[in-house]
């Protein structure tokens, strides 16, 4: 497939093979008049067939090394999500994509216990370790490293087949599961923000909200309304669950 790549300045024109165009890259140089320009609505005028799509940085990481691999997707997904998930491919396996949401998911849980052991407070400083000496702390943490991975796995796998369930309810499963399942599993780079001492967590669970929604509208290729009605429908669910306990309380009375 190419994308025909339109000078606005001159009008100079060429045809490009999608695959030639590096993920994330909107700028072009016109080689007759040196004009910059933003060729990205070339992109969207050629439509969903026009749209570039290939595997993230990660899952080509044999190519570009395994460390500029991994900073370069969580990079991209962090800080310019639309683009991303824009031009990343939306099938192609869920093992890669799972692995990535499997390091940053367990990152980001293992700094919220680091953080909560750090302040006297939640699950690590309330363990009791019959172990002798400082071998104690070592081991909850070692018990913790171990745990995290399965936690994060079963959480990325819970949180994609209720996202997708919710997206279907709202009309907005064009793709198939695969395509949520590989929103869910990149959006868990967010988890960096966990460096923060304290807020982290609640900065990252916020910014993962948000960039699965930009994720999902780009890789389903659905508007933002059935995206945010997908994701309000348990809001809706559990006010009105208040709201009927509120009034069978006041009927009581």
């Amino acid at each position: 497939m190419t994308v025909e790549i339109t000078c606005p300045k001159c009008g100079y024109s060429k045809q490009l093979a999608e695959d030639r165009i590096p993920p994330g890259v909107r700028w072009a140089t016109c080689p007759r008049c040196k004009e910059r320009f933003d060729f990205t609505r070339d992109l969207d005028r050629a439509g969903t067939k026009g749209q570039v799509r290939i595997p993230s940085p990660w899952e080509r990481r044999a190519e570009t090394g395994l460390g500029k691999g991994i900073l370069k997707t969580a990079k991209d997904v962090a800080f310019s999500p639309r683009t991303f998930f824009r031009h990343t491919a939306s099938e192609g396996g869920v093992r890669e994509p799972l692995a990535f949401g499997i390091l940053f998911g367990s990152i980001g849980l293992m700094l919220e216990l680091f953080w909560q052991f750090l302040m006297g407070e939640g699950s690590l400083s309330s363990i009791q370790v019959s172990f002798p000496g400082d071998y104690g702390t070592s081991v909850v943490f070692l018990a913790a490293a171990i745990l995290c991975p399965f936690a994060a796995t079963v959480m990325i796998c819970l949180t994609s087949l209720m996202v997708h369930l919710l997206l279907t309810v709202a009309g907005g499963a064009r793709k198939g599961f695969e395509a949520t399942f590989r929103t869910v599993s990149y959006s868990q780079a967010t988890q960096f923000w966990a460096l923060i001492p304290y807020v982290g967590g609640l900065i990252a669970s916020l910014w993962l909200v948000v960039v699965q929604v930009i994720g999902i509208r780009e890789l389903h290729e659905v508007s933002y309304t059935r995206v945010l009605i997908a994701f309000l429908i348990p809001v809706a669910l559990v006010v009105a669950a208040l709201l009927a306990v509120g009034v069978s309380f006041f009927l009581l009375d």
